[in-house]
C-alpha cells in the first residue's frame, strides 16, 4: 500500500468513525464504507459498526471480478446469494468476515471513497411518495434520485442505469450523491472533507425544507407494561417516554430494509388499560398474523417498548423505531410517507445475508 492510498485508508475510517458515531445517520452495523487502492477495494464488514470501524477490519477485494460479476450474473453460481458468490470470487486472501453486501455499487462507483448511510433527515425524502420530486425540487442536480429495488445485484445495476442516464442527459459526470427510495443515501468523494461537505448539504437543505413545512420534531411522552416483555419471552425491554406526539402512529410498514432487521417489520399496538391477558392475546394474534413475535409495542400518544436478547439490543430496537417514526412524520410534512411493500418486505424478512449481518451486530452487543 502506497503513502497516499494508506492516507485515503486513514480518512475513510477516520469518516466512518466520525459519521458512524452520530445517530442521526446510522445505528448499529448499518450502513458501509470503502476505499479504493488501486484495483482492490476494501469495504466494511457485515454487521460491523462504522463507528467502531479499524483498518484491519476493512475486506479486500478485487475490483475488476466484481465489475465482471455484476456485468455476468448468470455466471454465478445459481444455489446460493449473487452477492455473496462474487465477493467469494473477488476476495484478496482469507478473511473471517464477510463484506458489506452493497459491493456492487461500492466497486461501480469509481471515487476514492464510499459512504452509505440511513440518516433520519434525508430518509424523510427517500421514504416519501413524491421523494423524486422532492429530490430535484431542494437538492437538483446535486442529487441522484434511484427508486427503491432489492439490494445486491438489482440495487447496483439501478443505480448503474441512473448514474448513465443523468450523464447521457446533462453530458457530465453523475452527481456525488445519491437518494436511494426507502433506503437511505450514498456519497462519495476523493477526501474525507468534501464528503463530509456534501454530507453537511444534504442535511441541511433537507432540514430546512422539513422545518419550513411545519414545526421540528419534538417528541412525545411513552410508556411500556411488563407484560409485553414477558409475553414474548425476551430477556430484556428498552421503553421511551419521549419521542412521539400524542397523535403519532405506525406508518403502516416498514421504511428501510434496517428497520426490517432491528426492530420488525410491524409493532403490536397495545392501549394503556390493557390487561397482561389482552396483551398476550394480541402478541399471540400478530405473531398468527406476520409469521414471527412483535420486538416493538406501541401504545399511540403514551408509550414505545421494544425487547431484545440484551439492553443494547432492545435499545437499538426501541430507537431503531423511533427513528423511522420520525422519518415517517418528516415525510408526510413534505408529501405522503411510503413504506415498503409486500413483496420488498418479504424479501428483506426472508434474506440470508440479512439475518447473518443482525446476528453479527448482535454478537458485538449493538
Amino acid at each position: 500500500m502506497t503513502a497516499s492510498s494508506q492516507d485515503l485508508v486513514s480518512q475513510l475510517i477516520e469518516l466512518s468513525n466520525q459519521i458512524g458515531s452520530d445517530t442521526e445517520y446510522t445505528r448499529s452495523g448499518g450502513g458501509n464504507s470503502s476505499a479504493k487502492d488501486g484495483d482492490t477495494l476494501l469495504i466494511k464488514p457485515s454487521g460491523v459498526p462504522l463507528a467502531t470501524l479499524r483498518e484491519e477490519d476493512l475486506v479486500p477485494l478485487d475490483i475488476p471480478t466484481l465489475l465482471h460479476a455484476f456485468e455476468h450474473p448468470e455466471e454465478l453460481p445459481s444455489d446460493e446469494d449473487p452477492v455473496r458468490a462474487a465477493a467469494q470470487l473477488a476476495q484478496r486472501g482469507a478473511f473471517e468476515r464477510r463484506p458489506s453486501v452493497e459491493i456492487l455499487f461500492h466497486a461501480l462507483i469509481p471515487d476514492p471513497l464510499v459512504i452509505h448511510l440511513h440518516p433520519l433527515t434525508a430518509n424523510a425524502i427517500t421514504c416519501n411518495t413524491r421523494g423524486e420530486e422532492l429530490c430535484k425540487q431542494i437538492l437538483g442536480d446535486q442529487a441522484l434520485w434511484v427508486d427503491y429495488t432489492d439490494p445486491g445485484i438489482p440495487l447496483a445495476r439501478l443505480i448503474d442505469e441512473r448514474r448513465r442516464a443523468f450523464t447521457a442527459t446533462h453530458n457530465t459526470p453523475p452527481p456525488a450523491i445519491t437518494l436511494l427510495g426507502n433506503h437511505g443515501i450514498i456519497v462519495s468523494g476523493p477526501t474525507k472533507d468534501a464528503i463530509l461537505e456534501r454530507i453537511d448539504f444534504l442535511t441541511s437543505s433537507i432540514r430546512a425544507a422539513i422545518d419550513e413545512a411545519g414545526t421540528a420534531f419534538s417528541g412525545s411522552p411513552s410508556r411500556v407494561a411488563e407484560s409485553f416483555r414477558r409475553a414474548v419471552a425476551a430477556p430484556s425491554v428498552a421503553l421511551s417516554k419521549e419521542g412521539l406526539s400524542a397523535s403519532a402512529s405506525a406508518p403502516g410498514g416498514p421504511l428501510i430494509p434496517d428497520q426490517i432487521v432491528y426492530a420488525g417489520s410491524f409493532p403490536v399496538v397495545l392501549e394503556a388499560t390493557d390487561t397482561e391477558d389482552i396483551v398476550a392475546a394480541k402478541v399471540s394474534l400478530h405473531r398468527a398474523q406476520h409469521g414471527r413475535a412483535p420486538i416493538v409495542a406501541l401504545i399511540p400518544g403514551l408509550a414505545v417498548a421494544a425487547v431484545g436478547s440484551t439492553n443494547e439490543a432492545s435499545d437499538n430496537a426501541l430507537h431503531t423505531f423511533l427513528d423511522a417514526l420520525r422519518v415517517a412524520r418528516d415525510a408526510n410534512l413534505l408529501g405522503r410517507v411510503r413504506v415498503m411493500d409486500d413483496r420488498e418486505r418479504g424479501f428483506i424478512e426472508n434474506w440470508e445475508a440479512e439475518s447473518y449481518r443482525q446476528k453479527v451486530a448482535a454478537s458485538q452487543g449493538s
